[in-house]
């Protein structure tokens, strides 16, 4: 059986969603806190985060960046994306788009302007129509089929929980745009994410995800 290093920042951002499915999936992993930028040079595309997968069977280590690549690899690898490819294919473009609200938002608050408020509110005003009907039919946990937790449990949560953060670190004017996301299904899910037993030492401070934004 492989083991894992992850190596990110010490907070939740592009690394969140992989550490939710190696808890879920009780493997042997590690997390490293590169000192930044002194260790900039030393990551192969000199970004974080990185996966380390330490094969048992004595083949060289598995390096892979880049956070999409690395949640996608792992979905696979530990069995969380569903069996239909194309339901597999509906939550990797749903993490996209999640993605790029996480990009637009960091934006406005590094250089501010009318432009980047109305590219963030067109993201947030599409995501806020897909969402729930693609929470019910793309294999999460809260479809009519479920069989568990899937990445898009994983991905939906981490990017709330990471948005909160930033609301919170930044004191975000959008605090407010993000709260019309707030849907019963997404309510649903994030206590599904947070009620798995796995999971409750290191969601332990996350419980008000489901109050912040009401």
């Amino acid at each position: 059986m492989s083991s894992y290093t992850l190596r990110y920042f010490d907070l939740p951002g592009f690394a969140e969603t992989s550490r939710l499915m190696l808890l879920v999936s009780k493997s042997e992993w590690t997390e490293e806190h590169p000192e930044w930028p002194q260790e900039k040079p030393n990551q192969p595309f000199g970004r974080l985060p990185v996966l380390i997968e330490e094969c048992a069977d004595g083949s060289p280590d598995f390096v892979l960046c880049e956070s999409g690549a690395i949640e996608r690899y792992l979905a696979r690898s530990l069995g969380f994306f569903p069996s239909d490819p194309k339901k597999a294919a509906l939550q990797e473009q749903l993490r996209d788009h999640m993605v790029d609200i996480i990009v637009a938002y960091v934006q406005t608050t590094i250089t501010p302007s009318e432009s980047a408020n109305e590219k963030l509110n067109g993201l947030l005003s599409k995501f806020k129509e897909v969402l729930p009907k693609a929470l019910k039919e793309n294999g999460s946990s809260i479809s009519s089929q479920s069989n568990g937790l899937t990445y898009i449990d994983f991905s939906v949560y981490s990017f709330f929980k990471s948005i909160i953060w930033n609301c919170r670190e930044r004191e975000s004017e959008h605090t407010d745009s993000f709260k019309g996301l707030w849907s019963p299904e997404v309510i649903k899910l994030i206590s599904n994410v947070a009620a798995e037993p796995s999971l409750q030492s290191h969601v332990s401070d996350d419980k008000n995800i489901l109050t912040c934004l009401q």
